[in-house]
């Protein structure tokens, strides 16, 4: 009985020993920038707060004269290998900036390799992964959450500095103006903490102790032959 209660004990503490527990870490963005497109103008300038949209000219102009926002974020990855990715999310917000029309305003997002820096190419770059649609009275537009497990995997290293980006652009031509005022928002990535123990040591070895000789007990084994000395 002692002996089975033994075993079970160091069963028991080896199971919670080697049991993996998933980590969250949530990253704010290293880089986020935005950049203005002129209409009927090959001019772009870089804009001091992120949006994404249209932006209708006042002052007389006629309708679709103005600026058309993209905005971009990179986030750095923690070091570790793909296999250790459990999940990947990002999420964003956004709010009415200069909005009018009962039409949804509707942005595509995309996903890159980023490196870290803010550039104009960064507004063209990646593959698309979501499309969100808000209205002109949601002031908190956007914010649903994103899969983003598959290009994190792709990207991620066990060692060594790593960049995803993320761009989110206009995706619908609707009639007047659409402006969001983007907040960057976060990337959260859960992962698997590696385990310290890959393989249990022998559980019947560790838990068997020694085996102890019995006081009064004949002993079985034979004495070994002593040598004779040699006379002449």
């Amino acid at each position: 009985m002692k002996r089975q209660a033994l075993l079970l004990l160091w069963s028991a503490l080896f199971a919670t020993t080697a049991m993996a527990t998933d980590r969250s870490v949530s990253a704010s963005p290293e880089v986020a920038v935005c950049w203005g497109y002129l209409t009927n103008s090959t001019a772009v300038k870089q804009s001091r707060t992120l949006g994404v949209g249209f932006w209708q000219r006042a002052s007389g102009a006629k309708p679709g004269v103005g600026e058309v926002f993209a905005s971009a974020m990179e986030y750095q990855l923690p070091e570790a290998a793909p296999n250790r990715l459990r999940s990947a999310t990002f999420q964003f917000s956004g709010k009415p900036s200069q909005c009018v029309g009962a039409e949804p305003v509707v942005v595509d997002v995309y996903a890159y390799v980023g490196d870290g820096k803010g550039e104009l190419g960064d507004m063209t770059a990646g593959t698309k992964i979501a499309q969100l649609t808000a209205d002109c009275t949601d002031h908190a537009a956007f914010s649903r959450p994103i899969d983003v497990s598959h290009i994190v995997r792709q990207t991620i290293v066990a060692s060594g500095i790593r960049f995803v980006g993320f761009n989110v652009r206009k995706a619908n031509n609707r009639q007047g103006p659409g402006l969001f005022a983007l907040a960057a928002g976060k990337l959260t990535v859960v992962l698997g903490d590696e385990r310290i123990d890959k393989r249990p040591m022998n559980q019947a070895t560790a838990a068997t102790p020694p085996a102890k000789p019995v006081p009064g007990a004949a002993s079985t084994a034979k004495p070994a032959p002593m040598l004779r000395r040699m006379t002449q």
